[in-house]
């Protein structure tokens, strides 16, 4: 029998300092600025693979969405610690760090099936925070660029959208177009406006916190990512092709029909990064 090498799907890019980091099956990966890559985990778990599906990072700490909590690195990478959520073990999908992180050491984490997780001391402990979220399978979060302030957090869920005004103590879910819609993705520009990435009604945009939204780009595909670049484009990955819309969403071009696992918009809002299903990472400038 003939053996076939297989690529594993890279499920979240992250550029942090002079590095990119991909969430795949396998670890959690750091791809330095020659290509090299090292898988993070081996030094910790050498016999292991530990899937991991979300990725932060401040500084030299690495957050990591895994099944049963997260993983936590404080040096880059070199040494981790598993902090383990309450059981059943849940599959974290999604983390958001606090704008003011590096005061408030605030961290959110969306679980599949088992809600979402907050965290105040920069991910060393953690805390359900599920009250008013009646849908736990959790599969986006975004947090207001004041969310230290006003707490104002969303959560994408397999029914819809819930919001929070104090930090995810409180939630409750907004009323959709067309009722329960799962919600792959969400983004947040600085004038409030969200964004939401269905998986089968494309992407919708609010301006009014919820109260009612707009179809920017229909779709027959899950919009599995949304991006909010610096010059006001906007990026949506639709299952694996990628579209860019340079008028605030009254038309769209296809700038990557397929093989696109993930894309990740750089912190200066600029430098797109695309995670391929060859395994390369692909970098342009928007």
């Amino acid at each position: 029998m003939t053996s076939i090498d297989t690529i594993e799907r890279t499920n979240c890019l992250l550029a942090a300092g002079d590095a990119v980091y991909a969430a795949r099956q396998t670890g959690l990966y750091r791809i330095g600025a020659g290509g090299d890559e090292r898988n993070l985990y081996r030094s910790w778990l050498p016999d292991q693979d530990l899937p991991t599906l979300a990725i932060a990072a401040a500084g030299k700490l690495l957050l990591a969405g895994i099944n049963g909590g997260v993983a936590r690195s404080e040096d880059g990478g070199i040494r981790w610690k598993a902090h383990h959520f309450r059981a059943p073990a849940p599959l974290v999908t999604s983390l958001a760090l606090s704008p003011a992180f590096d005061e408030d050491g605030c961290v959110l984490a969306g679980a599949f099936e088992d809600g979402a997780f907050r965290s105040t001391d920069g991910g060393e402990s953690w805390t359900a925070v599920n009250h008013g979220l009646f849908d736990h399978s959790v599969y986006a979060l975004a947090l207001s660029p004041q969310f230290d302030s006003d707490g104002i957090a969303y959560a994408g869920t397999g029914s819809g959208i819930y919001r929070s005004d104090n930090g995810g103590t409180l939630w409750w879910d907004l009323t959709m177009p067309a009722g329960d819609e799962t919600v792959l993705s969400l983004a947040l520009a600085e004038s409030g406006a969200l964004y939401a990435g269905c998986e089968t009604h494309g992407l919708l945009r609010s301006n009014d916190a919820g109260l009612s939204w707009e179809a920017l780009l229909e779709t027959d595909g899950a919009l599995n990512s949304v991006a909010l670049a610096k010059d006001g484009a906007i990026i949506a990955q639709v299952d694996d092709g990628l579209w860019l819309s340079r008028d605030d969403g009254a038309s769209w071009s296809d700038i990557a029909s397929e093989n696109v696992d993930c894309m990740s918009l750089g912190a200066d809002g600029e430098t797109l990064r695309l995670a391929l299903a060859d395994g390369s990472i692909r970098q342009s400038s928007l």
